[in-house]
């Protein structure tokens, strides 16, 4: 691969109970049945999705990213030309990796199948040491500002971990990262492998088990991924304004 060059990602598994759309799937399991079969993916998780694959030939390959200046990579339907700002947002990446010591993951695929039948996800990036291990995710975007606390994407992607490498590592702690260069964002939280196997039996396992239920209940929130033709949605939204509630009034109702 090289600069001027035009890559086009072959599309990856992905689960439908995965890390990626637990926030989902956790907070609104009727979401899975109702979306089951619904192919593509925005511009936004497809650029995401480029970013990612350069972050891989950057670790891998072991040259900057400044490499593959001018590459266009494919995704889909979109295509994204490397860029300054994406450039700069893989390197700061990769850079923070290096200095997290440990055995290196790089887009390692786990499972949780003690969890969650037909459970995996692919995680970005991965440190592992006798006693912890540190996942961090890469978030290309600008949009929205995402958090490290009990994020259930990095726990999942711990839980997997765990699963996968508990012959090799005795883990005690977690340490989960976000990486959101674009934004400068960089926060991490802490947590302990009980802890985690704890939420995974009390919440994931259940929480999976009702999202593959027939007549699941349908929450409308910032993860709704059939906006436009949810009924819970326009109900909600109907009821409020049915009340006088303004805009205003309405968004912080949402957030609450």
């Amino acid at each position: 691969m090289a600069k001027g060059d035009i890559i086009t990602l072959e599309e990856g598994l992905h689960s439908e109970l995965g890390p990626s759309s637990s926030d989902r799937w956790l907070n609104c399991p009727g979401s899975v049945l109702a979306t089951r079969g619904m192919k593509g993916q925005s511009e936004y998780a497809a650029e995401g999705s480029a970013a990612h694959a350069l972050s891989q030939w950057v670790r891998e390959e072991g040259k900057p990213a400044e490499h593959w200046k001018g590459t266009t990579i494919v995704v889909g339907d979109f295509q994204f030309k490397v860029g300054k700002p994406m450039i700069d947002s893989v390197q700061t990446f990769v850079d923070g990796e290096d200095k997290v010591p440990g055995a290196a993951l790089i887009e390692e695929m786990v499972e949780y199948e003690e969890l969650v039948p037909g459970g995996f996800g692919t995680l970005d990036g991965g440190k592992l040491e006798d006693g912890r291990c540190t996942i961090t995710d890469l978030k290309h975007g600008t949009g929205v500002k995402v958090f490290a606390r009990d994020n259930s994407q990095l726990k999942l992607y711990a839980l997997g971990t765990a699963m996968k490498f508990k012959w090799l590592f005795e883990f005690d702690r977690f340490v989960l990262r976000i990486c959101q260069p674009r934004l400068r964002h960089f926060e991490e939280y802490e947590t302990s492998l009980g802890a985690l196997m704890q939420w995974g039996y009390d919440v994931v396992r259940p929480g999976a088990k009702l999202a593959l239920t027939p007549g699941a209940p349908i929450r409308a929130g910032e993860w709704c991924k059939i906006k436009d033709s949810c009924q819970t949605r326009r109900d909600y939204k109907a009821a409020m304004r049915a009340r006088g509630h303004s805009a205003e009034e309405e968004f912080e109702a949402i957030n609450k």
